[in-house]
This record gives C-alpha cells, structure tokens and sequence, in this order.
C-alpha cells in the first residue's frame, strides 16, 4: 500500500477521492444518555440495518487548503483510505478531521497507518493529543477508534442539521507524548512512503 502526502488537492487526487467508497452499514448504534453531570453510551439493534456514506465534497476542492495535510491510501490504482488534519495552535489540538476506510479494507491496518501519519505530525507540531469526531451511529468506528488508543471525552447532541438530527456526534483523543506517539501506537506503525508534499503523481503509473 502506498500513502501519498499532500498539503494541496490535486485535480487528479480530488477525482480518486470522489471515487473512494466511505459507506457503511451497521445492526446496532449507541444510544445516548445525556445528564447534568455526565453521559453514557448503550448499544442497541436497530432493524433493518442503518447504511451511510460520507460525503467528502468539503475540503477536497482543487488547490485549497480548508486542512493543513491530506493523505491518500493507495491498493494500486484504486483509492482505499483518507485521512485530513489540521493543527489548532489555540488548544494544542492535532485534529483528524476526515478518516475514511474503504470496506473492502477496513481491519487490514489501513486506519492505523493513517493516523500514524497525523501522531507524527502532532508530534511535529508539539501538539498535546489528537482529536477527532464521528457518531452515535457508527458502532464500528468507535471500537476501532478504541482499540487505536482512543477514548471518548465528550457528545454534542445538536450538532447535525437535518437529515441527521437525530444522530450524536461523539469526540474522541489520544495522548501525545513528547517523541510524537500517542496511546494507539509508536510514531510511525510500519513502513510508510512520506513523499515531500506536493510531489508531481505519474498519472499513467500504477501505483
């Protein structure tokens, strides 16, 4: 698998990206109990099940920079996993605002070596956890995030405009230490192509 680092979109890389699959499908998502001092989670089954899929049009425009890194995962020609962050000066915050696994690879490490990529930038920017955001609705997510050293530190209940008012967005952290690592792992899980930012693609390659 190849990662391709960018602090710019690409027309070409903008078009992979419309073309990654960020669909899921899930037999059961936490309900939330909010109260004046705290919350807690339930799982429960919903029937039949619930399917999603995000939408990567913000922040994939052409030559913008809403995000300060990008990083696309590569299976050959094809697109299998995304990762955007920013760092926030103002809290010491590295935030992966975008995480996106294709299906067909989810549990094969994918995600892992995404957010190695943001724990080394947060260490770059001496930054003090990272920082993340997904839903009551995707169970899966949350159990990954979990095992990747993640715990949950707070929900927003009004979040979400319609069609999704009903959902509950969920905020999650990690530590990171002073090397660059944080609670899911070393600085760097694996091998990883780290091209400088910004390095012209061979479009016909298949890579």
């Amino acid at each position: 698998m190849e990662i391709r680092i960018r602090n710019v979109i690409t027309e070409y890389e903008a078009d992979l990206l419309h073309r990654l699959d960020t669909s899921f499908s899930t037999g059961s998502v936490y309900q939330v109990t909010a109260g004046v001092d705290g919350f807690a989670l339930r799982e429960t089954p919903v029937a039949p099940p619930l399917r999603k899929r995000y939408d990567l049009v913000e922040g994939v425009t052409v030559g913008s920079r809403p995000w300060d890194l990008y990083a696309l995962a590569m299976a050959g020609p094809r697109p299998v996993g995304f990762m955007a962050t920013t760092y926030e000066r103002w809290n010491g915050r590295q935030v992966v605002n975008e995480l996106h696994v294709a299906p067909a690879y989810r549990r094969r490490g994918v995600a892992r070596e995404l957010l190695s990529i943001a724990r080394v930038t947060a260490g770059e920017n001496g930054a003090r956890e990272i920082w993340l955001e997904t839903q009551n609705v995707n169970v899966a997510a949350v159990r990954a995030y979990r095992r990747l050293g993640f715990t949950l530190t707070g929900i927003d209940t009004t979040r979400y405009l319609p069609p999704y008012t009903d959902e509950v967005a969920l905020f999650m952290s990690a530590p990171v230490s002073a090397d660059g690592s944080s609670a899911g792992g070393p600085a760097a899980d694996g091998p990883t192509d780290r091209r400088p930012v910004d390095e012209p693609i061979d479009e016909s390659a298949d890579t």
